[in-house]
């Protein structure tokens, strides 16, 4: 048990050890020799003359001091196959030439096929979850399609395209003709009052609160945020909705489809739309009576005037056609039969008239 404890002590110990020396900066590292160095240390041993101090107890090579330090044309052994990197084809020791690998420094990568910053290579932080798609999302997903440049990948992304419409909002203002496509900013539906609502599934297309069905019923600009129902006469506000009692919320100007409207644009819709077709009627009913009276008198003017009751019995055919045509009303045919038969007693005879079915 004291053995194990002892051995968790020194690794411990050793830890803390490379923690710290890793913490240490080259400025912090005291020099064991002074010297010339410039690049890592400044005046320390520099035995080569290349500018990287000698390593010594307080800088190591793997801190940074120089790993040849007898030779001048070399200072770095990135992978440590004892080849300085400046002569070293293949620097980080990933088995890709330094010319071909994309990540000359890094030992875990060193392809990028799409060309877009990520790499080929997992578990990296630039590994790249769509390796053979370019694309610049950094959200949720590295490396894949990011056609707005949110950083969010266009598969997560509710607005791909950035256009401020929603993806499922453009598929919905599609139609049979036109097809708007959520993955590109120049196909973008319209949008009057820019509330992400495209105009052809938007209730209210100038967001004044009225809804665009209303407002056509009544003659308001439904692209217009400034016209309502209650502006269109005058020039000023003419109408009022009322909820109720008697507080201060009893009454308002914005439009409340439960409350009470008040206003002249309620009175002229009940005008036009509910009395003005029986209105209109009148001028047709009068013309309509009137040519039914004119035929009646024109008929009655034709049995004062018969000659004999043949010409009467003729004249008894066409009252009864015309009554069931409807060209004549029932009681002026009836006054007519009268007339008939008044003419034939006149005539001293009875007629044979037709009985009407």
């Amino acid at each position: 048990m004291a053995s194990k404890q002892s051995i968790v002590l020194i690794i411990s110990a050793i830890l803390l050890t490379i923690c710290s020396a890793s913490n240490i900066s080259a400025q912090d590292a005291t020099c064991e020799t002074q010297g010339d160095s410039t690049q890592d240390r400044i005046g320390c041993l520099d035995s080569d003359g290349d500018g990287w101090s000698d390593p010594d107890g307080n800088w190591t090579v793997a801190m940074g001091a120089d790993a040849f330090p007898n030779n001048s044309s070399e200072n770095a052994d990135l992978d440590g196959d004892g080849l300085g990197d400046n002569s070293d084809d293949d620097i980080d020791g990933d088995g890709v030439v330094n010319v071909d690998d994309v990540w000359p420094m890094d030992g875990i990568i060193w392809s990028d096929s799409d060309g877009d910053g990520f790499a080929d290579q997992g578990l990296h932080e630039l590994s790249d979850n769509c390796p053979f798609a370019y694309g610049k999302s950094r959200i949720r997903l590295v490396g894949c399609s990011d056609i707005d440049g949110d950083f969010m990948p266009d598969i997560y992304d509710d607005d791909a395209d950035g256009d401020g419409i929603r993806n499922e909002l453009e598929r919905a203002a599609s139609s049979g003709t036109i097809l708007y496509d959520p993955f590109n900013p120049l196909s973008t539906p319209k949008d009057t009052d820019r509330d992400t609502i495209p105009d052809v599934i938007d209730d209210d297309n100038d967001n004044d609160g009225w809804p665009d069905l209303v407002e056509l019923d009544r003659g308001s600009d439904i692209y217009d945020g400034d016209e309502t129902p209650f502006n269109l006469y005058f020039g000023i506000n003419t109408g009022i909705f009322y909820s109720g009692g008697l507080s201060g919320n009893s009454f308002s100007f914005d439009y409340d489809a439960e409350s009470l409207e008040i206003s002249i644009s309620a009175f002229m819709e009940i005008v036009f739309e509910e009395l003005v077709i029986p209105l209109l009627l009148i001028p047709t009913y009068f013309a309509i009576f009137y040519a039914r009276a004119s035929k009646y008198r024109a008929m009655l003017a034709k049995i004062e005037s018969a000659k004999d009751s043949d010409e009467l019995i003729e004249l008894e055919k066409e009252v009864n056609a015309m009554v069931k045509e409807k060209r004549i009303k029932v009681y002026h045919g009836l006054v007519l039969r009268n007339a008939i038969e008044e003419m034939e007693s006149s005539f001293g005879g009875e007629s044979n008239s037709l009985e009407e079915e």
